[in-house]
């Protein structure tokens, strides 16, 4: 398996795989309709060329097949992993993986992802991977009211005489 930078001529593979995972994923927790609405104003290939121009997105690739998206925001107190997405089936080691590269732009600092309530499956691969459940957020999302949980992964300590370039 191979992770990069995504680019451009990703947009498409991009797409296709939050399609696949959202309704795999939120099917039952959230409605259809906003299932079409956020895909629509989030997915869009000039949409997600402008988040790959603003932030750092990351593709996993295994046999030539995109298995994994990951997108993340670094900030002044925290990462904010904004998008992670996996195959349904795929091995876990996908999402660490991707995990591992959008922490690593910044090590020190703790990382965050908000997770809709019920999605068990995120719930479980978060807390796999050493996040600690967090607050409670409640939101609108396309009109519709959903309740998530922010999880936090601890940033590593800074060690000594070892300058932060961050």
């Amino acid at each position: 398996m191979e992770v990069r930078t995504a680019r451009r001529p990703d947009l498409i593979e991009i797409g296709r795989l939050a399609h696949e995972v959202w309704w795999e994923a939120y099917a039952g927790l959230v409605t259809s309709n906003t299932i079409n609405r956020t895909l629509d104003a989030n997915y869009a290939p000039s949409v997600l060329a402008e988040r790959l121009l603003k932030h750092f997105c990351f593709l996993a690739e295994s046999d030539g097949e995109t298995v994994g998206f990951a997108e993340g925001v670094p900030g002044d107190d925290r990462i904010v992993l904004e998008t992670l997405y996996c195959r349904e089936g795929g091995d876990v080691d996908v999402g660490r993986r991707l995990v591992d590269q959008i922490h690593g732009l910044a090590p020190t600092l703790p990382m965050c992802s908000d997770v809709v309530l019920g999605h068990l499956t995120a719930e479980s691969f978060f807390e796999s991977a050493g996040f600690a459940p967090g607050e409670i957020m409640e939101e609108e999302v396309e009109g519709e009211h959903i309740v998530r949980r922010r999880w936090w992964l601890p940033g590593t300590p800074a060690q000594a005489g070892v300058p932060n370039h961050e």
